[in-house]
């Protein structure tokens, strides 16, 4: 046996090392669903993980719109920190059924996304890369 392995054996328990793997799998399966969001801009609070919902088959979205610019977007029930500014349009939806307004941050008007009504329902589609898990400053 070599050296190098003899302070493994010595302090390797292979019940402990299991408990422990079981712990760090369980760990990675928890979403973490409180966790808050903010506007990667300005760290203004916008909404939080466990607001994310499913739409139309997903809980995130790639579009491009009639302009080619392309957003990854993801759909959340609530986001108490957004400004919804313009008038409800139907024109170029990504969503059948939805008209949108534009979402602005509250904080610094930075565009993070649109808001979605429809007649019985509404969403918020957030693009991705304008939020952050980080709430301290930038």
């Amino acid at each position: 046996m070599h050296a190098f392995a003899l302070p493994w054996l010595l302090f390797f328990d292979p019940d402990r090392e299991s408990a422990r793997q079981r712990i760090r799998a369980s760990e990675k399966a928890k979403p973490r669903r409180e966790e808050r969001l903010y506007c990667v801009a300005c760290r203004h609070a916008i909404t939080r993980q466990d607001e994310r919902i499913s739409v139309q088959g997903g809980i995130e979205h790639i579009f491009t719109n009639p302009y080619g610019l392309t957003f990854h977007i993801a759909c959340f029930r609530e986001a108490a920190g957004c400004r919804i500014t313009g008038i409800a349009s139907a024109e170029h939806t990504w969503f059948p059924g939805y008209r949108w307004r534009i979402a602005l941050c509250a904080g610094c008007d930075a565009h993070l996304g649109w808001l979605y009504d429809s007649a019985s329902d509404r969403f918020h589609g957030l693009i991705i890369d304008r939020l952050t898990s980080r709430g301290s400053a930038p």
